[in-house]
């Protein structure tokens, strides 16, 4: 007979336990806080190959504050045609268009960067020839 009370007790003890664990709200558990909205500034930007832009990303909290946090991680979709640093400094290379990602924990904000053609390089001035006598020239001829 005191086998059955200890059995039954038992029976009780683990029908209570297990009504606990599978309350969602349970003291103990460690519930995740939910994602911070993480934007990145310039969230679109046109370059020219060849050009930088430098990225901001930046978290908006519940409080209506922003933070910038030192250890978001950048990353580039195609870095065929743009390559991100750790800073956020983007670096146009090739014709096309490329997302860049910021994230930080589970959270994740992104820019879209538009490539066009390199930057044309303005011809340099030449200097006015100019005759100094019979036969002479001074200054560099145009190329």
């Amino acid at each position: 007979m005191e086998n059955a009370r200890m059995l039954l007790l038992a029976a009780v003890v683990m029908v209570s336990a297990v009504g606990c664990q599978s309350d969602a709200t349970g003291a103990g558990e460690v519930v995740p806080p939910p994602s911070i909205p993480l934007t990145v500034v310039p969230s679109q930007a046109t370059l020219a190959g060849g050009q930088a832009i430098r990225l901001v990303a930046s978290l908006h909290l519940a409080d209506g504050s922003i933070a910038t946090p030192d250890d978001i991680t950048w990353s580039s979709a195609d870095a065929a045609i743009a390559l991100v640093d750790h800073t956020g400094t983007v670096q146009a290379l090739r014709s096309g268009r490329v997302q860049i990602v910021a994230t930080w924990r589970d959270s994740r904000g992104s820019s879209v960067i538009v490539v066009g053609n390199p930057v044309a390089k303005k011809p340099k001035p030449c200097a006015a020839l100019t005759a100094s006598g019979p036969g002479t020239q001074t200054g560099a001829p145009c190329a």
